[in-house]
């Protein structure tokens, strides 16, 4: 299954519950991941759109937006290792996308200039490169590493 299109059903808001589950991914995944607090504080902020999808009860993906009028940033987007390579982040990030607010007229996001799978999906899915942030992502590892700025125009 390449590139499964997501049913409502399987896309659910993020609620309190599923942080934890969140957060293991996400430590998983990223070098400079978030801690339960801030996956906290998304989830009870009205100007935040979080998504998880599910299967069997447990979260396999998810995704952060900032909401900010016309303005949208992706905070995080992920999907569980054992999840990955199935299509599941390209579906989720198609369904999140169409479900942002009508008044959205562009989201951003940053990449790390390593995550070569993420960039090409961005790219994909009509994201254009806008500019780098030097030395912005600091890993666990000490690792120093840039930000890449993209943006996609939704009107």
């Amino acid at each position: 299954m390449d590139n499964p299109s997501l049913t409502p059903q399987q896309l659910v808001s993020m609620q309190l519950e599923h942080i934890s589950q969140v957060s293991d991914i996400h430590q998983q995944i990223n070098p400079s991941p978030w801690n339960i607090d801030q996956w906290q504080s998304c989830c009870e902020n009205r100007n935040y759109q979080n998504w998880v999808i599910q299967e069997s009860e447990k979260v396999v993906a998810f995704a952060s937006y900032l909401i900010s009028g016309i303005e949208v940033e992706l905070l995080n987007i992920g999907v569980a290792e054992s999840s990955q390579g199935k299509g599941i982040g390209e579906g989720l990030l198609k369904s999140s996308l169409i479900l942002l607010p009508e008044t959205a007229e562009q989201c951003f996001l940053e990449v790390r200039r390593s995550n070569l799978p993420a960039i090409n999906l961005y790219q994909k899915l009509g994201f254009e490169q806008l500019s780098v942030r030097k030395n912005y992502y600091r890993h666990r590892s000490g690792v120093i590493e840039d930000a890449l700025i993209y943006c996609k125009e939704l009107k």
